[in-house]
């Protein structure tokens, strides 16, 4: 088909942003940075102390416009945005896994046009998880079961689909997300096994790189989970893998959270090797009754599908919520304590480290924005917040019971913030 998934690479220049984050070495020798670089049965490891080198800051971002919401315009009408994208026009992308399509927007936020549709047929898919530009400036849209990929012109003509890895036995295939970056495109694949005479079901969840041609060229991070029938259960703490905690830098490289209950992030090499570990001393934060009693609902929901499958939730919060590169090769992380018990107005407060993993410092994002239930997106110099996914994106999966009755969703919007280097220098 002569399409494949690899993203150019248009890195902005932030020099502000550099002189405040990248700090150039003379100045850590000085003994800006308090932290200290290891080896941890042979991997490097960036221990990080508690505090960033740098004071912390608090950013009041600038919103340049918003869509949906209580706006009675169709072309605002959203079912569940699932992903961003900037092309590079400017232009702004957006997913709908519901209504099975991308509705693409100029960069002042004015309605261009829709492609993709609801099938099975050429330019068409359900429930699409993630999508991505080829090198021809395409439109990649991955659908999430079963796994495959659409790809589409800008005006929405089908070109082809993207060839997936294959599972050896065949079995069933999931791509749950996508990420591209510095010529790397890397899936989030899970290939599930049901083993009747065992007794057992499981799934493999995995994230790989593939080619064009869907061959697999490195395998980052891998996790399978086992139900054993005769006595099933499923706990929120072993079923957990990467969801919105993995990502892709400009250079390629993959970064992943492995670990619940560790503060720490696997830095991988395009070639599968690991780069580097960046860990950060951290005080677990125990989780409050109402959000055991909501994860305790959720996972019934899932454990209902399997008879007699008891549900166990852990009583601390995973360490890190969420993880993004920017493309200065910054890396910002949203903690549990950072995503919780803020001031209204408070998008969440984000741990900022540099290219080589040290902790700079703590950066407080001002805006409207909920970090548990929003969903968050960095595309260039612009921050995007998805107002009430989480409960969006539950409700079009059927979950029910999670929230009062009476409760319902507020209308999705997009909101788009101006996120610069001058801001971020805060000087």
């Amino acid at each position: 088909m002569g399409t494949g998934f690899f993203s150019r690479n248009n890195p902005i220049a932030a020099a502000a942003l550099a002189a405040a984050l990248l700090v150039p070495s003379s100045a850590l020798a000085d003994g800006g940075w308090a932290g200290k670089v290891e080896t941890r049965e042979g991997v490097k490891t960036v221990v990080n102390p508690a505090k960033g080198y740098m004071n912390p800051s608090t950013l009041e971002l600038e919103e340049l416009w918003r869509l949906g919401g209580d706006s009675d315009d169709e072309d605002e009408f959203f079912g569940v945005i699932s992903d961003i994208r900037i092309d590079a026009d400017g232009n702004v992308y957006l997913l709908d896994s519901q209504l099975a399509e991308v509705k693409i927007y100029s960069a002042d936020g004015e309605f261009i046009r829709s492609i993709g549709r609801e099938g099975e047929g050429p330019g068409e898919f359900r429930a699409p998880s993630a999508m991505l530009f080829t090198p021809e400036e395409n439109v990649a849209v991955v659908q999430m079961m079963p796994g495959k990929v659409v790809v589409l012109t800008k005006e929405g003509d089908p070109v082809g689909e993207q060839p997936l890895p294959k599972p050896e036995d065949g079995g069933f295939q999931l791509v749950q997300g996508a990420r591209s970056g510095g010529g790397n495109t890397v899936l989030f694949m899970a290939r599930q096994e049901f083993d009747q005479a065992a007794g057992k079901w499981s799934r493999t969840s995995f994230l790989t790189s593939v080619t064009p041609e869907g061959k697999q060229l490195a395998d980052y991070s891998t996790k399978t989970n086992t139900i054993m029938f005769a006595d099933a259960t499923m706990s929120d703490k072993a079923w957990d893998t990467w969801d919105r905690r993995w990502t892709v830098g400009p250079d390629g490289k993959v970064y992943a959270c492995e670990n619940y209950e560790d503060y720490a992030v696997t830095v991988y090499n395009k070639d599968g090797s690991v780069d580097k570990v960046i860990t950060r001393e951290y005080e677990h934060r125990a989780r409050t009754d109402e959000e055991k009693d909501f994860m305790n609902r959720m996972f019934s929901h899932w454990a209902k599908m399997i008879p007699g499958c008891k549900v166990q939730i852990e009583s601390m919060c995973k360490d890190i919520d969420n993880v993004f590169v920017r493309e200065d090769g910054s890396f910002w992380v949203l903690n549990s304590n950072g995503a919780r018990d803020n001031e209204p107005g408070t998008l969440g407060v984000f741990d900022v480290f540099n290219k080589d993993g040290q902790f700079v410092r703590n950066v407080t994002l001002k805006g409207q924005g909920e970090p548990r239930s929003d969903l968050y997106v960095f595309e260039k110099n612009r921050f995007y917040v998805v107002t009430s996914f989480l409960q969006a994106a539950m409700n079009a999966q059927g979950v029910q019971g999670l929230y009062d009755e009476g409760d319902e969703a507020e209308p999705m919007a997009v909101i788009c913030y101006k996120l610069d280097g001058d801001v971020l220098a805060a000087r």
